[in-house]
């Protein structure tokens, strides 16, 4: 998911994605304009303006706090943790690994709710001592947190309620597939049911409410469709061999070659539209269909290609689980198999779009 780059906790990449000015601009303007005027009356316009963008900023920090939770939990398990990101529907932390034990998922899924609960406890303790905007704000900000918590323990998968949901049927069964096949189950129709629940809400004259309760409906049963899928098609992408999903000794091209005789040569009769290069018996980078307009009159292949440091590499005898790892984020789309130094195939992401194709096919036949 991307967004800006705010820093990095514990190497961390902590991003905000755009989305999140709208909902930060909404939730400033309805503090200051309603929620603060109605409980403490007599305040100026800046006044209640002040406040409200700290409360919005510092309920902003506490979504973020929430995901760390999960983050900092993650790393103790040595799970990989990819990103942090704030959007329309509060944080994710992507991990980058899955958690190896029922245990280790339970404990990184209940961390975040665990700290949404001591944020909510200790600002509403916290608002005792205190009078005037800044009582009502930390009030505010603990009942956010304690809402927050109890709307994330929903068993809806992927939720951190269905999330847990899911490690307590994986520790029960000792199937981690079949558990988050029943998890992400539920999760869409919790999720369906929150949709139902906008249609109504709508109809009755609610239009804000209902729109924004249909979203995170869509969301819900969609994160888990996804979720669906990906448990039951993760295990034969464990299983499949890079070697068995390759293009087997592709055609190469000399890096010394004019881009024109390349074009009229292989690219008029050729049936693939990238060609890894070489020089001097070694691969120094690719060549792609999209690569030749960039060229100009004795312009060569290797002055377009692209070097070899930017292409994923991998090994025959390696899974496809760790191809998608090692061609996640690269710009290149295609991804060089090599031998012991020796370039033994190629795959597109064409290659991988058809496995998983297929994949979900049998899954949906399957379940």
């Amino acid at each position: 998911m991307n967004g800006l780059l705010l820093g990095r906790i514990q190497g961390i990449p902590i991003r905000v994605n755009w989305s999140v000015a709208v909902i930060a601009a909404l939730l400033a303007s309805s503090l200051a304009s309603t929620v603060f005027p109605s409980v403490i009356e007599g305040r100026s316009d800046g006044a209640y303006w002040v406040t409200a963008i700290v409360t919005t900023v510092a309920f902003l920090a506490s979504i973020a706090a929430h995901e760390y939770g999960h983050a900092l939990v993650a790393l103790r398990h040595s799970v990989r943790v990819e990103s942090i990101t704030l959007w329309i529907f509060g944080g994710v932390a992507q991990l980058g690994d899955q958690p190896t034990s029922p245990l280790a998922a339970l404990r990184i899924a209940a961390a975040g709710p665990v700290v949404s609960a001591a944020i909510g406890v200790s600002s509403v303790l916290a608002s005792a001592g205190l009078s005037g905007l800044p009582g009502a704000a930390t009030l505010w900000l603990g009942t956010m947190n304690l809402l927050l918590m109890g709307f994330n323990l929903l068993p809806a998968f992927p939720l951190d309620g269905g999330r847990i949901y899911q490690a307590w049927l994986w520790r029960r069964d000792g199937d981690e597939v079949a558990a988050t096949v029943r998890a992400a189950r539920l999760g869409r129709g919790i999720g369906a049911g929150l949709v139902g629940l906008g249609v109504v809400q709508v109809a009755f004259g609610g239009f804000i409410g209902g729109i924004w309760s249909m979203a995170i409906g869509w969301f819900i049963r969609e994160a888990a469709r996804i979720e669906h899928i990906g448990s039951i098609t993760a295990q034969p992408l464990h299983e499949i061999l890079v070697s068995d999903l390759m293009s087997p000794d592709p055609i190469t091209v000399d890096a010394d070659l004019p881009v024109e005789t390349f074009v009229k040569d292989l690219l008029r009769h050729g049936r693939h539209s990238g060609y890894p290069v070489m020089r001097d018996q070694e691969i120094v980078g690719l060549i792609t269909l999209a690569d030749v307009p960039r060229s100009t009159p004795g312009t060569t292949v290797g002055d377009l290609a692209i070097p070899i440091a930017q292409i994923p590499v991998i090994a025959p005898d390696a899974t496809v689980s760790e191809l998608v790892r090692v061609a996640a984020n690269r710009a290149v789309t295609r991804t060089l198999v090599m031998d012991d130094g020796q370039l033994v195939g190629i795959v597109a992401s064409s290659d991988l779009s058809r496995l998983l194709g297929v994949l979900e096919l049998q899954a949906a036949h399957r379940h």
